[in-house]
């Protein structure tokens, strides 16, 4: 709201404060009563149209009307259905634990599905999931999207990873405050980014050591995968809508033979990020 500041009232205007005339004797008079009153006039006159110019201004300060509705997105790490957060153990295949060090991954070419029209959200993003305690990791990653034009889309579709048109740039090519413009996201014998990032340790005997360490780190254009998920998203008129994208890691780690090759620091070293990808589709749930 816009506030405005009037000046005191006028206090009474008594003869005493009216102007005064000199004479060419050195005389003073005071000038007729009705100039002085002529100005009373005028000053009541002001002091009404400054009245009058604030309601108008006050008038305006009503909010806003709506301008359109918002969508509010929230990327969460899950590890069997509740929330994941960082060096807790959890069982992993037979007598074996794991605990997770850190979760990211970019999102891309993120669009709200609208039949054969799409509406652009985020051309690149950074989530990085790597929550230290259950109440962060509940809340999640969020994003906000404000702006949006009213009606029910049907869907909503992103990538997992770096589009290649992006990918074949490096972090130089971006500004400081870009999202690829970290070095630490970019492999270089891969010359790729790192798109996907599941990193931790493992207790490959189930004594509770956690003796090996693991990381698992996918890039390059040929593993870029696009989620497309038809689901009903009815965007209101001044108001927000929840969603939540939701990664099952315990899903995603699903067939990985972590003790056996828990690195894959070799651009041919495929197997095991491969298998993560393959599982990206079962992993991935969403919720309103």
């Amino acid at each position: 709201m816009i506030l405005i500041h009037l000046n005191p009232p006028c206090s009474r205007v008594s003869r005493e404060a009216f102007p005064r005339l000199r004479d060419d004797q050195g005389k003073t008079s005071v000038l007729p009563v009705r100039y002085g009153f002529d100005n009373i006039y005028r000053m009541k006159k002001s002091v009404f149209w400054i009245g009058v110019l604030a309601l108008i201004v006050l008038a305006g300060c009503k909010d806003d009307p709506a301008t359109g509705g918002s969508l509010t997105i929230h990327f969460k790490g899950q590890y069997d259905d509740g929330p994941l957060s960082m060096i807790s153990p959890r069982p992993f295949s037979g007598q074996q634990q794991l605990m997770f060090t850190h979760l990211s991954f970019y999102i891309s070419d993120l669009v709200l599905n609208d039949q054969s029209v799409s509406t652009s959200l985020k051309d690149i993003e950074l989530v990085d999931l790597s929550f230290d305690n259950d109440n962060d990791a509940t809340e999640g990653y969020t994003m906000r999207i404000n702006g949006l034009t009213p009606k029910t889309y049907s869907g909503i579709r992103f990538g997992i990873g770096v589009p290649q048109d992006l990918n074949d740039k490096k972090p130089e090519d971006f500004n400081s405050s870009h999202p690829l413009s970290n070095p630490v996201n970019y492999w270089q014998v891969w010359g790729s980014y790192i798109f996907m990032k599941v990193e931790g340790r493992l207790d490959s005997h189930g004594n509770g050591a956690f003796d090996t360490g693991f990381a698992y780190h996918t890039g390059t254009n040929a593993l870029y995968r696009i989620v497309d998920a038809t689901v009903p998203l009815t965007i209101e008129d001044g108001k927000n809508k929840d969603l939540e994208i939701n990664f099952d890691y315990n899903t995603i780690l699903n067939g990985v033979d972590i003790k056996s090759m828990p690195l894959n620091s070799n651009p041919k070293d495929t197997v095991q990020i491969k298998q993560i990808l393959a599982n990206l589709a079962s992993a991935i749930t969403l919720a309103q």
